[in-house]
C-alpha cells in the first residue's frame, strides 16, 4: 500500500469517527427531548432500536434516573 493510500486510509477513518461521534450526540439529544416530552423509555428504546438499558444509561448520563421527574428536580 502506498503512502497516500494510507494517509487517505487514515483521514477517511478519523471523518468516520467525527460523524460517529456526531450521531451518537444527536441520538443523545433526542432520547433526552423524547423522555422530557413525556415518551416512556421502553417506547424511545423501541424507535431507537436500542435496549431499554441503552436508554437508561444515556439519560443517567444526563443525571436523570428512574426517580428523576421529567422536569429535571427529584
Amino acid at each position: 500500500m502506498s503512502e497516500d493510500a494510507l494517509e487517505a486510509a487514515h483521514q477517511a477513518y478519523q471523518s468516520a469517527q467525527e460523524a460517529l461521534h456526531a450521531a451518537r450526540r444527536k441520538l443523545a439529544e433526542a432520547v433526552l427531548d423524547a423522555y422530557a416530552n413525556g415518551e416512556p423509555v421502553g417506547r424511545i428504546a423501541e424507535r431507537t432500536g436500542q435496549s431499554t438499558t441503552t436508554v437508561w444509561n444515556t439519560l443517567a448520563a444526563h443525571d436523570i434516573t428512574h426517580h428523576t421527574r421529567i422536569n429535571g428536580s427529584t
